[in-house]
């Protein structure tokens, strides 16, 4: 059913307040914007779907009391990204989610499968993927793409019903509830700061303290650009040519188009604004300076770890990737101490599945437990 009034929206959440459990999902554009744009919502009770036109319906806040609704399970695949998405057109902050792809990383070794797989996986329903390309702001839709899009959430309250199942007999549904109250932390669907973004780039472990400054600056300085304009970040300037920018640290407009990738327009349009980013970095006392990025701890000390812990997950039908990533073991080894308040594996379901891990004297005294 396509719902393409507030009256018809009403009545839904009306009928969704009170299921037990919903299934969410949305379509969207991204390819030339900074933020998406929502072209379409998908809603499922049991295997009844709704298709919600929000190019159509401008008062979106029924919906939002729904999604934050704590009496409802919302159940999304891969959550976070539509979420944010929802919360955008909503204003509601999301509780009480089911994340179909991470939860099944807590029966199963294997916590990334596409929504298709998993459907296959647990049902053995193969989904039409064939309108995958579709430009969801057009309209009117054609009914291979309303099936398409409504297939996105038309089996997911049997599969949460399976995955939770299987994590019973695997004694891990405990662990599974715990992890998708993260959902809930209305930080999650905050924008980051621009003057943090900086950490978000790759590659920049060769970078010294007063060359992070440069990048960060820059950073920060396209983040807000790109949000103002409403372009990818990639369209204002690349992350390349940012840390190429961080290392090199020209200094005048010559210099500038030196740069590796920087396209004249950019030098134009932008030139004077990066000059002057990195000359506010430059002249950074020493105490503003960014942290250099630890360096990496013995290799052999974090594959004995990662070793242990993917041994137990395995046994017990987990996805070892839940536990923790290389590198917050490789900070961990680096700096026990410093990490022992902010590193998750030391939190909650992780610390319990750590604890006889933490009995091998080895493993304790590497990770500074005991």
């Amino acid at each position: 059913m396509l719902i393409t009034t507030e009256q018809e929206l009403n009545e839904l959440m009306q009928t969704a307040s009170q299921a037990t459990a919903v299934a969410l999902d949305t379509e969207f554009v991204w390819e030339r914007t900074f933020y998406p744009a929502l072209g379409l919502i998908q809603m499922a009770i049991g295997r009844d779907c709704y298709l919600i036109d929000p190019l159509a319906i401008k008062d979106m806040s029924a919906l939002g009391d729904l999604i934050a609704n704590p009496k409802v399970i919302k159940i999304l695949h891969d959550a976070q990204q539509d979420l944010t998405i929802l919360k955008s057109a909503t204003g509601a902050t999301p509780v009480n989610i089911f994340d179909s792809r991470l939860a099944y990383g807590f029966c199963c070794d294997e916590s990334t499968l596409s929504l298709a797989k998993l459907v296959e996986a647990i049902l053995g329903i193969t989904l039409d993927k064939s309108a995958t390309r579709t430009n969801w702001l057009q309209r009117p839709l054609d009914q291979q793409q309303l099936i398409y899009a409504a297939d996105d959430v038309k089996y997911l309250t049997e599969v949460m019903d399976y995955i939770l199942t299987q994590a019973e007999k695997n004694n891990t549904k405990h662990w599974l509830l715990e992890e998708m109250t993260i959902y809930d932390n209305p930080e999650l669907y905050t924008e980051i700061a621009p003057s943090e973004y900086y950490r978000k780039i790759r590659n920049t472990d060769r970078l010294k303290s007063q060359q992070l400054a440069i990048l960060r600056e820059l950073a920060s300085w396209r983040e807000t650009v790109a949000r103002k304009l409403d372009r990818p970040r990639g369209h204002i300037i690349h992350n390349n040519t940012l840390i190429d920018m961080a290392y090199r640290a020209p200094c005048n407009i010559k210099a500038l188009k030196g740069i590796n990738r920087l396209s004249p327009r950019a030098v134009d349009s932008y030139g004077k604004a990066m000059i002057d980013c990195i000359a506010k970095a430059s002249k950074m006392p020493v105490d503003k300076l960014p942290m250099i990025a630890p360096k990496f701890a013995k290799k052999s000390d974090a594959k004995l770890i990662i070793s242990v812990i993917e041994a137990k997950a395995t046994a017990m039908g987990l996805d070892p990737a839940l536990l923790c990533t290389r590198k917050e073991i490789n900070n961990i080894l680096i700096n026990p101490a410093k990490h022992a308040d902010k590193a998750r594996i030391f939190k909650g379901w992780r610390h319990e599945f750590m604890q006889e891990i933490y009995q091998s004297s080895e493993v304790a005294a590497l990770m500074g437990i005991g």
